[in-house]
């Protein structure tokens, strides 16, 4: 892959979604939204990239995939006008179905571009199946554009509330009810460092900690210098109930964030 090869892509994704530019303010909004969240997905996607001493072609791949990796969010939102995507389709496959069918990507190498797709299609399950990679760069690129999309995912969501906690933007929060308490399953699963399961959000307090427990699935050393140099976890928590259960959950990320980063630059497993 060349550089060149980028700056095309980069012109043919600002072309693409103009096209998706509406009247409808809703519409409108979400789609604004999701062209700066892909912006900020590339430059993180750099910043870990770099991080984990790529050279240039290596952060052009890399580039390419956080470029693409919610192309099919601007078809959704507009056709569906959601970002939920069991009330819609699933947004990775939506966007291999445009790349492939506009063959955006034929210009690269099989190799490469089997990568992209791939790595697009794993991007927003909550495991990485590691059973199907029959390659460690195909891996190694599917943790980088995860941990690039939850770090901007996370920074949208602790900027979606104003100083009194209103809601800014509801299809953030797939229009989730507020209401009191959270799902014990969700709950549960954060106390015992697993990611929570999307079928057990009921409410607002219950999505805000799936997205905490994506802490649990970080890859990378510079993501959890980011996660806590930004507060963004602190900034979510403290947009939730002060309960006894929040307290918990404070203390309980808090502590796996300093042990993770203190294991992750040291090297040693825990």
């Amino acid at each position: 892959m060349q550089n060149e090869d980028l700056n095309f892509f980069r012109e043919w994704f600002s072309n693409y979604v103009n096209d998706f530019s509406s009247a409808d303010s809703l519409i409108q909004d979400n789609i604004e939204m999701k062209v700066e969240h892909t912006a900020k997905v590339c430059e993180n996607i750099l910043t870990l990239a770099k991080s984990e001493n790529l050279g240039d072609e290596g952060c052009w791949l890399a580039e390419t995939l956080a470029l693409f990796h919610d192309l099919g969010r601007f078809e959704q939102f507009t056709k569906y006008r959601t970002f939920k995507d069991s009330e819609s389709e699933n947004h990775a496959l939506l966007g291999i179905k445009i790349l492939k069918g506009k063959e955006i990507l034929s210009r690269l190498s099989r190799k490469e571009e089997n990568l992209i797709l791939k790595a697009i299609e794993y991007h927003n399950l909550k495991e990485i199946p590691e059973r199907k990679f029959d390659t460690q760069e195909l891996l190694f690129y599917s943790k980088l554009i995860r941990d690039a999309d939850k770090l901007d995912i996370l920074r949208l969501i602790s900027e979606n509330y104003d100083e009194d906690g209103n809601i800014r933007n509801p299809a953030l929060e797939i229009y989730l009810p507020d209401t009191s308490g959270c799902s014990e399953s969700v709950f549960r699963d954060v106390l015992n460092y697993r990611m929570a399961e999307m079928r057990d959000v009921k409410n607002l307090n219950d999505i805000k900690l799936l997205r905490l427990s994506w802490v649990f699935d970080i890859n990378f050393p510079e993501t959890f210098s980011i996660l806590k140099k930004h507060k963004y976890l602190d900034t979510i928590i403290s947009s939730m109930p002060r309960t006894k259960e929040t307290c918990i959950i404070r203390k309980h990320l808090d502590d796996y964030l300093n042990k993770a980063e203190k294991n992750y630059h040291e090297n040693v497993d825990f």
